[in-house]
């Protein structure tokens, strides 16, 4: 894979044009394939449909994803170059909740697709209490700090839910697990993604303290508290950026960063903030959440990449990123009362319903939501993602949930 671009002005994405040599990568020739690079590429898409058709094909591509794993997990990913991947327990886990959420709005069949997430991940926890790094099919030993932060949250969520004993001691061994792997210094190393420590390993101690506040655990919230204060000691007040907050060594001394990773920084120090009851993190998400909705007034879209000065180093859209930060400005806004944060929110969540692919003859397509825009760019190019479609399920349920109390008031 290329590195994001250096570049220091750029076309919208969606003026970017094919390249030959993607109608082999992509295998153009496979039902629903040429439709979905093509439309991705679209200067002028067709308008949108309403939030709940938007919502209801996401849904049922992410009940596809799941039906198709074989093992009650939801596969990560159908790539245009090789189809479906494996179940993958990372984000099968931060999916619970969605699947609860869904229940509750949607059809209460989908309590019973998070109770086999649920019994998937129990049946791979490993002996330590971690759970594995990647996908099921490429790893089922290694263990993985981010990915076990990410489970607990829906071990949580389920248990918030059922009152199941067994997911707590579940999520209990996974937290302390997390406990004995991290540095003095509150960071992860050991185990964690290229061995290296990251920023948005806040929405992995997030979870922890979650946990520990669910459970009366201090030594959970201890640990949370001081990854905090490591994440703090990477941030720059005069404009908001979290230094090292990207996932290898080379990016992170660019001091560049995926959205998706940033938005992951925000969201787990907002958590955190609010759990740990720390000021100082809210403060720190605010300013960088202030930064990016400029970004986003600026340019009318959302680079995928970011630097430490806010500019643009990609020239395609990452639409997990997206709706991630839809969900963060929503957030804000709850805590706030500005109902500036929802002017970018809403933004943000239209630029993934333009691109999600709402219909499509391949049921493999259909309902999902790529990793780029155009769907050739920077992250995971040529693929749709279950996070993606999770991140972009909880931001249409937070927009719904805040305009039912804002009666009269348009989107």
């Amino acid at each position: 894979m290329n590195s994001p671009m250096a570049i220091d002005s750029i076309e919208l994405w969606h003026k970017a044009r094919i390249r030959p040599s993607i109608v082999w990568r992509y295998r153009l020739w496979c039902n629903g394939h040429a439709r979905a690079v093509l439309f991705s590429g679209l200067k002028d898409k067709s308008e949108t449909a309403a939030d709940q058709i938007h919502l209801e094909a996401a849904a049922a591509w992410l009940c596809r994803a799941q039906d198709l794993s074989g093992d009650g997990g939801v596969i990560g990913r159908y790539r245009l170059d090789r189809g479906w991947t494996t179940s993958y327990p990372e984000t099968t886990g931060y999916i619970i909740p969605t699947f609860i959420s869904l229940a509750d709005t949607l059809d209460p069949s989908y309590l019973s697709r998070a109770a086999k997430c649920v019994e998937f991940l129990l049946g791979i926890q490993l002996e330590s209490g971690a759970f594995p790094a990647g996908e099921i099919g490429a790893n089922r030993t290694n263990p993985s700090p981010f990915n076990t932060g990410q489970i607990i949250n829906g071990l949580v969520a389920w248990h918030q839910h059922s009152g199941d004993a067994v997911v707590l001691e579940a999520a209990c061994r996974a937290g302390r697990w997390l406990v004995a792997q991290q540095d003095e210094d509150g960071a992860w190393r050991q185990w964690f993604y290229h061995n290296i420590p990251s920023t948005y390993s806040a929405h992995l101690s997030c979870w922890l303290a979650e946990l520990g506040a669910h459970c009366a655990d201090q030594s959970f919230l201890d640990s949370a508290d001081r990854h905090l204060d490591w994440v703090l000691r990477q941030h720059r007040p005069e404009n908001g950026w979290f230094d090292n907050c990207g996932f290898t060594s080379e990016v992170q001394s660019l001091r560049i960063a995926d959205l998706h990773t940033i938005a992951y920084t925000l969201a787990g120090m907002l958590h955190l903030g609010q759990v740990l009851e720390r000021d100082d993190a809210v403060d720190a998400v605010r300013r960088a959440a202030r930064a990016i909705a400029s970004v986003l007034e600026q340019h009318n879209w959302i680079p995928g990449v970011l630097d430490h000065q806010w500019r643009a180093r990609a020239d395609s859209a990452c639409l997990t990123g997206n709706a991630q930060i839809a969900l963060l400005w929503m957030d804000l806004h709850r805590l706030d009362g500005d109902d500036m944060w929802l002017g970018s929110a809403y933004r943000a969540i239209e630029l993934v319903k333009q691109s999600q692919l709402l219909r499509s003859s391949n049921p493999n397509l259909a309902g999902a939501i790529p990793g780029p825009a155009p769907m050739w760019g920077w992250y995971n190019g040529g693929v749709v993602l279950n996070w993606a479609a999770k991140f972009f399920i909880d931001a249409l349920l937070s927009k719904a949930a805040i305009e039912a109390d804002r009666p009269g008031v348009a989107a």
